[in-house]
């Protein structure tokens, strides 16, 4: 009766083991692909939930909303007074959405006094800025008797559609 390995049955096992880790470590390279995959898809709609919400929040029914004029066809600057969502504490706070020329950026501004565009250098420090998104392409609201419809297209990104009551 033989009681050990042979030195055969010794390399078939080392080369099966072998075979069993190039093979695990092709899997796991994949798993971290598909990982770091969907951590940037994860990034990406919470950024747009956040968007989303943000505009609910100022667009839906605040006390006054005001659609500002402007020299581009596919911009509008909102103003707003009394929105229902403030990012820094303040009760009913006057917001504008805006597109910067420049860089085609899309910025929130707030403050608890009113706002007045072009910025005053004084009113500078009474007012929150944060920018929503880069390369905007198009800032559009629309206005119907019951609700507004709200659309932002960024640069190779899908659109960003919110509708609200007035």
């Amino acid at each position: 009766m033989k009681k050990g390995f042979t030195l055969v049955e010794l390399l078939v096992s080392i080369l099966l083991f072998g075979l069993i880790t190039v093979i695990l470590f092709g899997t796991i390279d994949n798993l971290r692909a598909q990982l770091s995959f969907f951590k940037e898809k994860e990034r990406h709609l919470g950024e747009k939930n956040q968007i989303l919400s943000l505009m609910r929040g100022d667009y839906d029914r605040p006390a006054s909303l005001k659609i500002l004029a402007t020299s581009e066809k596919n911009f509008n600057t909102v103003s707003i007074s009394g929105s229902n969502r403030s990012l820094y504490g303040i009760y009913r706070p006057n917001v504008i959405w805006m597109v910067i020329k420049s860089d085609n950026t899309l910025i929130r501004l707030e403050s608890a006094s009113p706002i007045t565009l072009p910025l005053r250098p004084e009113s500078i420090y009474q007012i929150h800025s944060d920018v929503v998104g880069k390369e905007c392409e198009i800032f559009r609201v629309y206005e119907s008797s019951s609700g507004r419809m709200i659309y932002i297209k960024f640069t190779n990104e899908s659109p960003l559609i919110v509708e609200t009551k007035k």
